[in-house]
């Protein structure tokens, strides 16, 4: 399998014509960017190179060149990158501020570096010319309800303009795009229950490996107390309906039955879920938080009344599972850059803020990409934490991409059996219960609104 390294090189700070490059030497061979790749705007150019692969850690100078004159440079600093292992099909990516090693000089160079294995057998259907990419949006505003959240189907409107028109690389033909808002005129393109249940069997039907698809929820969650013992917390995370009060909320077990279970290794699904009560609204494998560290470094951890699948699957969502989400309506505002406004889910908006840096600047990984959407929360000193979890295991310094997919690494499917994370049932249910009586918890607006529509239940 090749290994593709990709370079990009520029001043760090522009304070005159940039005139840095990198040349490195690998297996013998001698590589170099060009001299015009460092760049007066934050748009670094970059330059590829296919290098061979034999299963071991690689280790690659690279050297940092000051171009003095036609034909004439000398090197002004230098930095060794070091790969111990990689994963086929995950881009790892590297961030190296470096400064002049050469007396007189006052310069500064940032590089960035990435580096993907290109894996074997993922590459698609080979009967069709190129991957499919689909994507399902649901915005619901519980329009004329006392559960009313007046911007929520805009929201999926305005995903739609920055996934298929903006950014994304998503189509918005029919054959590759949904969008449910209960604003629709057509009674089969109003997220209810059924139809929620219908477009999730739609996005995944025939998904095969090299696929992409896409998931985005804005509007209602909440929770519902766990009459099993696969709950840490004694509850499951549910989305809400627009005819919830008819037909009922839809549990992250039947979520991840109908939207994760039947994808087969090789397809990508991306979700985003900006709502309360959402972060492990898909009840994948793994977990991941920038707020929960363990030895100074976040790190995977198995979620207990999640479930092993084979497909890609990253979701972030907009809170805890313990957390409400909210939303801004001054963000609904357009301008010149975002002519619909931006969400005014915070959630959603933090990414759009995040996305925008990602094509506008230069690309991320994860790992950044979590770094700015909490940084813009914070800014609007917002409580609520972005989660992010996985049917993989995968290292975040990963390239940030919608398309992108690592081979399946569980051994099987089903549900994860976590010795010591799930609690008894006795134990769970004790424990939800007891959240339940808490009168400042119940008596909090939503609660009531989902009381009284019937989107929870109280066991008897």
């Amino acid at each position: 399998m090749p290994l593709v390294v990709e370079v990009l090189c520029g001043r760090h700070f522009f304070v005159e014509q940039p005139c840095c490059f990198t040349k490195f030497t690998y297996g013998g061979q001698e590589y170099s960017t060009d001299a015009d790749n460092g760049a007066t705007s934050p748009q670094w150019q970059k330059t590829k190179f296919q290098l061979p692969y034999a299963g071991k850690a690689v280790e690659i100078n690279f050297l940092v060149m000051n171009r003095k004159g036609r034909g004439e440079s000398m090197q002004i600093a230098s930095v060794m990158v070091q790969w111990a292992s990689f994963l086929p099909g995950l881009r790892k990516v590297e961030d190296y501020i470096v400064k002049a090693e050469v007396d007189g000089v006052k310069d500064t160079a940032a590089i960035r570096v990435a580096a993907t294995l290109i894996p074997e057998g993922i590459t698609g259907d080979p009967q069709r010319d190129k991957p499919n990419r689909k994507a399902l949006l649901i915005g619901i505003s519980y329009l004329n309800t006392a559960m009313s959240l007046p911007y929520c189907q805009e929201d999926a409107e305005k995903m739609r303009w920055l996934l298929c028109e903006k950014w994304g690389g998503f189509s918005a033909s029919p054959d590759n795009l949904k969008v449910l808002m209960d604003g629709k005129d057509n009674p089969e393109e109003r997220p209810t229950k059924a139809n929620i249940r219908a477009a999730i069997s739609w996005l995944v039907h025939e998904a095969v490996a090299g696929d992409s698809l896409l998931f985005f929820y804005s509007g209602h969650g909440t929770q519902t107390p766990n009459m099993t013992d696969r709950e840490k917390d004694g509850f499951d995370e549910a989305l809400v309906p627009c005819d919830v009060d008819e037909n009922g909320i839809l549990l992250d077990d039947e979520i991840h039955e109908l939207l994760v279970q039947p994808l087969p290794a090789g397809v990508r699904l991306t979700c985003f879920l900006d709502c309360c009560h959402s972060g492990t609204g898909l009840d994948l494998a793994y977990r991941w938080s920038p707020y929960v560290e363990a030895n100074g470094k976040g790190e995977w951890q198995l979620d207990g009344g999640g479930y092993y699948s084979e497909a890609d699957v990253i979701c972030i969502s907009g809170c805890a599972d313990d957390q409400t989400a909210v939303g801004n309506s001054a963000l609904a505002r357009g301008s010149e850059q975002f002519p619909l406004g931006m969400p005014t889910g915070m959630c959603s908006a933090a990414f759009w803020v995040a996305v925008e840096v990602h094509e506008t600047q230069c690309k991320m990984n994860w790992t950044e990409m979590l770094n700015i959407m909490k940084d813009v929360l914070k800014d609007f000193n917002m409580r609520q934490q972005p989660q992010l979890s996985s049917s993989q295991k995968f290292d975040l310094t990963r390239q940030f991409d919608f398309h992108d997919c690592i081979p399946n690494s569980n051994e099987h499917k089903g549900p994860v059996s976590c010795e010591g994370d799930v609690r008894s049932r006795g134990e769970a249910m004790f424990s939800a219960l007891n959240f339940l009586k808490d009168e400042r918890f119940m008596s909090s607006g939503p609660m009531q609104m989902m009381l009284q529509a019937g989107a929870i239940r109280l066991p008897p």
